[in-house]
């Protein structure tokens, strides 16, 4: 039992700061995203040269930000919740309402993932690009992030699982590091 502490601590571990990683990449991105808006903006009024490119570019990193920063937005507890009923629960059926939730949550992106999956596969069968002009990158790139930042986010939830049950069986989170970040 020692074992698998240690175990799923490492992983939990490591999980976390693959997570942190993405998290401040995706922050990266949205920076340059920004950056070339504003360089956008500078072309088409001042210079009156507009780009063909820039909004393709940041149409498709904007999909990269989203699902390389799910996963840590949802270990921090950040995604958009409505919590007014479960607030006023006593903490032990807060965390059977999380087991309920998270379950349900992972049903929905396990689903996701698998249908992300299948698209992101058949895009790199039948070798299709995006409709940009002069701007056109196979589709597969794009489609890559989805099953990942899904698989992500179910590997997430399978974690806040057991730490429901953790808590429901110890009466503390064990694993989790979601104090400490």
């Amino acid at each position: 039992m020692e074992k698998i502490k240690k175990v799923s601590a490492s992983f939990v571990k490591w999980f976390d700061r693959l997570n942190d990683f993405l998290a401040l990449l995706a922050g990266g991105v949205v920076v340059f995203i920004t950056l070339i808006i504003i360089y956008e903006v500078f072309m088409r009024y001042l210079v009156k040269m507009p780009t063909t490119w820039v909004s393709d570019v940041s149409e498709i990193l904007l999909v990269y930000v989203t699902f390389l920063g799910s996963a840590y937005v949802l270990r921090l507890g950040e995604h958009t919740r409505v919590d007014i009923v479960i607030t006023l629960l006593q903490r032990r059926n807060q965390e059977i309402m999380g087991i309920i939730q998270d379950t349900l949550s992972l049903f929905f992106c396990a689903v996701f993932t698998y249908i992300a999956w299948n698209s992101f596969w058949d895009s790199i069968v039948t070798q299709e690009r995006t409709a940009g002009g002069l701007f056109s990158v196979p589709l597969w790139s794009v489609y890559v992030v989805i099953p990942f930042g899904g698989l992500l986010l179910c590997i997430q939830l399978i974690r806040q699982i057991v730490e429901h049950f953790v808590f429901l069986s110890y009466g503390r989170h064990e694993i989790s590091s979601r104090e400490e970040g």
